[in-house]
């Protein structure tokens, strides 16, 4: 059976894995080669022994199959949703934050769980990790923030999505030829003592320290502007922007993963 569930993980990993890009795809594809290299050699080891494969290999997966059964629950976790007084609302059990505090708390006790059970919670963390710090992949109540409910005007004069554009554009400017792999060995530079500071605390307190750059972005890209008109210098900012979640969101993945498969 589990030889089963493997290939079917692996075959369906095979037909998605091209289909996205940007923040689905190249930026969730660089996340994941920056945890891969920092994992430790046991946590890489029991990954690799549940998944048959590293953790770029799924970077994405969560995303193809969120709209099926029986992963369909799973389609709203991606973002982080704050409650009416704009704070991170852990109550909220859509929200990715909380996600990853149930599966990473429950992950804990994996050895008492079915190999299917962990390689499911795997594929989970594996993306959650990431969607927590995607800039526009936090939900304030309309009244306050229209972020979903707005567009952009884009290259060709047609009408983008602030959200699609924070998924699509912003983190690739410039880099058209970037591979996830070679992202990952430009940016993911820290030190241990910078990578232990960031991976400092919990999901709930990674949330919250991301919330400045996710305000920045309304004010980057308001609503009604033309993409063709923002300057360089905001556009290396968005860059900027998508850059430092990005990598906090690799090493944080790697420190997940290495605290369950410790002991």
């Amino acid at each position: 059976m589990r030889k089963i569930v493997i290939a079917v993980l692996t075959i369906a990993a095979l037909l998605t894995s091209g289909r996205a890009m940007a923040w689905g795809g190249f930026a969730h594809s660089a996340i994941t080669e920056i945890a891969e290299r920092n994992l430790t050699d046991k946590a890489r080891e029991q990954i690799h022994h549940y998944l048959n494969h590293s953790l770029p290999f799924y970077a994405i997966w969560m995303d193809q199959f969120r709209y099926t059964d029986p992963y369909r629950p799973s389609g709203k976790w991606h973002s982080n949703w704050m409650d009416e007084s704009g704070a991170v609302d852990m109550t909220n059990d859509k929200c990715a934050a909380y996600q990853t505090t149930r599966i990473w708390k429950a992950m804990k006790n994996y050895r008492n769980m079915t190999d299917e059970e962990v390689r499911l919670n795997l594929l989970y963390l594996i993306h959650l990790v990431a969607d927590m710090h995607c800039p526009c992949h936090n939900v304030w109540p309309k009244k306050s923030h229209p972020q979903y409910y707005y567009h952009l005007t884009n290259n060709k004069g047609g009408k983008e999505s602030f959200h699609k554009y924070w998924d699509n554009t912003a983190i690739t400017y410039g880099r058209k030829k970037w591979t996830a792999t070679y992202y990952a060995n430009k940016m993911a530079t820290l030190s241990e003592k910078e990578i232990k500071k960031i991976c400092k605390g919990t999901p709930y307190k990674w949330a919250v320290t991301s919330l400045p750059n996710a305000e920045r972005t309304f004010e980057l890209t308001p609503k009604g502007s033309n993409v063709q008109k923002y300057s360089k210098a905001d556009r290396e900012e968005m860059r900027r922007i998508c850059d430092e979640e990005a990598v906090k969101a690799g090493y944080r993945l790697a420190y997940v993963m290495n605290q369950i498969f410790s002991k």
